[in-house]
């Protein structure tokens, strides 16, 4: 495994089938779909593959608003965090990602989890 895990899933095109994968089954699932109830779930993809491609290392800048004004007051609650996080690391095994790849991905995603899920603690 290289130092860039965005090209060691199969860069933007396999980047992109995951983020989609993912989205389809948070929005099939009953305790995640009303968080995206009023959403543009097109720009929400693209915000979230700008957003993944980039933490992962991919040639790519996030342009979205910061974390936690984007998430806050919506009621998310770590179980929430985790769910969503389960449905990204079934999409990547499903796009052929291997368990140290997951694990490297849920270590990224874990560093946002406070601003995420509005914890008081937020180090910044």
């Amino acid at each position: 495994m290289s130092d860039n895990l965005f090209e060691d899933l199969g860069g933007a095109e396999n980047v992109a089938a995951i983020i989609e994968s993912m989205y389809d089954a948070v929005l099939q699932d009953d305790e995640l779909a009303h968080f995206f109830a009023d959403t543009d779930t097109e720009r929400l993809r693209r915000m979230q593959l700008e957003f993944i491609a980039s933490a992962l290392g991919g040639p790519v800048s996030y342009s979205g608003a910061e974390l936690q004004a984007v998430h806050a007051g919506r009621g998310i609650q770590p179980r929430h965090f985790s769910r969503f996080v389960g449905h990204l690391a079934e999409a990547m095994e499903q796009h052929g990602a291997n368990q140290q790849q997951i694990d490297s991905m849920l270590g990224m995603i874990a560093m946002y989890r406070d601003r995420i899920v509005g914890a008081a603690n937020v180090d910044g």
